[in-house]
C-alpha cells in the first residue's frame, strides 16, 4: 500500500505543477489570448500525464510481487507517452490558431522545470527535519 510519504510526494509534486501550469498561463496571456491557451493546454498535457503515470505507479501493490510493480511502472509510462502524444495530436489538428512556442515551452516547464523544483522542496523539508 501506498505509504502516507508516497502521497505527500505525490501531492506536492502534482501541486507545483499546476502552480506552475498557472503562472506559465497566466504570463503567456501578456503575448495573447492564443499564446495564454496554447501554453494552458501544453501544462495541462504534461500535468495529466504525470498525473496518470502517479496515480498508475503509486496505486496499492503486494510487496511480495516485485515484478508487478516494475509492470506497472514501465506500464504507466507507455501510458503517459501515448496520452502525451494523442493530446499533442488533437492540440494540432483541432486548435487553430495555435502557438506551438507557447505550447511546447509550456509544457517543457511543466514537465521538466517543477520536478526540480519539487525536488528542491523535498530537500528543504528533509533538511529542516
Amino acid at each position: 500500500m501506498m505509504q502516507p510519504l508516497d502521497r505527500q510526494r505525490m501531492r506536492r509534486m502534482l501541486t507545483v505543477q499546476g502552480a506552475l501550469l498557472c503562472l506559465v498561463t497566466l504570463v503567456a496571456l501578456i503575448l495573447g489570448k492564443t499564446a495564454a491557451l496554447s501554453a494552458f493546454l501544453g501544462g495541462s498535457t504534461a500535468l495529466a500525464a504525470n498525473a496518470l503515470f502517479a496515480f498508475w505507479v503509486f496505486a496499492p501493490y503486494r510487496a511480495q510481487q516485485p515484478g508487478a510493480l516494475v509492470t506497472r511502472f514501465y506500464a504507466a509510462e507507455i501510458g503517459k507517452l501515448v496520452l502525451v502524444g494523442l493530446s499533442f495530436a488533437a492540440i494540432f489538428i483541432w486548435l487553430r490558431p495555435l502557438n506551438a512556442a507557447a505550447l511546447f515551452v509550456s509544457f517543457f516547464l511543466v514537465q521538466v522545470v517543477s520536478p526540480v523544483l519539487a525536488h528542491g522542496l523535498a530537500k528543504d523539508t528533509q533538511r529542516s527535519s
